[in-house]
């Protein structure tokens, strides 16, 4: 059985070799190189010491691809997925519950012309909402020769498939949280975000300029919101509240300072924790750009409550990778999704913002 790629290493770097001199490959190799000879003359230098024609240095290749940022994206990961059968979703809210009326035997008022009682008749008042299922996905294709010669490492389909979904979910995070304002980082040919429901019926609170405020303003500011979101009728047992990398760090750090938590976090059954703040999950999301990074003159999103109980992912199908037909020779697929996102009661998002200045 041959040695693996490391202990060959271990062998070529510390094992002496009479015939170069007591050296082993690895110290001839530096002596030789600091010698100001070429790669090619060190290469061949050594092949004839060792009387062979065909030598090399191994290589040592990590058959695993490390993933440089998979992106923290809670809105794809945790919001609800709703199964739909149709191209459009249709949701029908009661806007205002109708009002009961006193006097029940007074004659004025409830008396019919026979003289008999009659209750007043009060209807509900409906809203009428709809969302368009919206089209998502990308193609990508593999070469056979590539395929076939990265065997031995890893497989190439596979890890471009995984490559593939994470940018879908990475997407679909942007989509959720900003919608069609591309200007916030949505994309208007999509479905509609909660940037556009805020920019409706929702709220949006704008605290200004970011370098004015304290760890202490963040706090104040996510209980605003948070309350915000529960005056307009969302139970807070069903908030959550997402936000950048920076909102998120001074959240903490004013937690820290000032309530003194011990571990102020809680688990999420997605499988990542969040800050646990007034009884409130509170994750940050990659899809928003940090405070510190916003240009002069910017008004940004930063910070959503959102009642995750009406806010949800209608899904006519979910992310999937489709092998499509060769054509050649190499292997193509796609990965496509084909949802949008249903907002029951927009007015249960409330949106934080900050406006850096000129």
């Amino acid at each position: 059985m041959g040695l693996k790629q490391k202990d060959r290493w271990d062998q070529l770097a510390n094992e002496p070799v009479a015939e170069l001199g007591g050296q082993s490959v690895g110290e001839k190799w530096n002596s030789l190189q600091r010698k100001g000879f070429s790669l090619s003359d060190t290469t061949s230098e050594i092949a004839k010491s060792l009387d062979t024609g065909d030598w090399t240095l191994p290589l040592d290749i990590i058959p695993e691809v490390f993933v440089v940022n998979p992106g923290v994206t809670p809105m794809a990961d945790m919001i609800t997925r709703v199964s739909t059968q149709d191209d459009e979703v249709v949701a029908t809210p009661v806007d205002d519950d109708p009002e009961p009326t006193f006097g029940l035997e007074s004659p004025a008022v409830t008396q019919d012309d026979e003289g008999n009682y009659q209750y007043e008749y009060e209807q509900p008042t409906y809203g009428d909402l709809s969302y368009t299922v919206e089209g998502l996905g990308m193609a990508t294709r593999l070469s056979d020769k590539l395929i076939l010669s990265s065997a031995n490492l890893r497989n190439a389909e596979s890890t471009q498939e995984q490559s593939l979904v994470r940018g879908m979910r990475q997407y679909t995070e942007r989509q959720i949280l900003f919608g069609t304002d591309a200007g916030q980082g949505g994309d208007a040919s999509g479905y509609d975000g909660l940037a556009d429901f805020v920019a409706g019926d929702g709220t949006t609170i704008d605290y200004g300029d970011p370098s004015s405020l304290n760890p202490e303003d963040y706090e104040e500011a996510t209980r605003e919101i948070l309350d915000e979101a529960e005056f307009a009728g969302a139970p807070r047992e069903d908030l959550a509240f997402v936000c950048d990398f920076d909102w998120h760090k001074n959240l903490r750090t004013s937690l820290q300072d000032n309530v003194r938590y011990s571990d102020p976090t809680t688990e999420i059954s997605a499988g990542f924790e969040a800050l646990d703040f007034d009884g409130v999950p509170v994750m940050k999301s990659h899809a928003f750009p940090r405070i510190g990074d916003l240009g002069a003159d910017t008004t940004q999103n930063v910070a959503y409550a959102v009642n995750m109980n009406a806010t949800y992912l209608s899904v006519l199908r979910e992310t999937s990778v489709q092998p499509l037909a060769r054509v050649g020779p190499q292997e193509r697929m796609a990965v496509d999704q084909y949802a949008t996102l249903t907002a029951e009661a927009p007015e249960h998002i409330i949106a934080g913002s900050v406006t850096t200045p000129a």
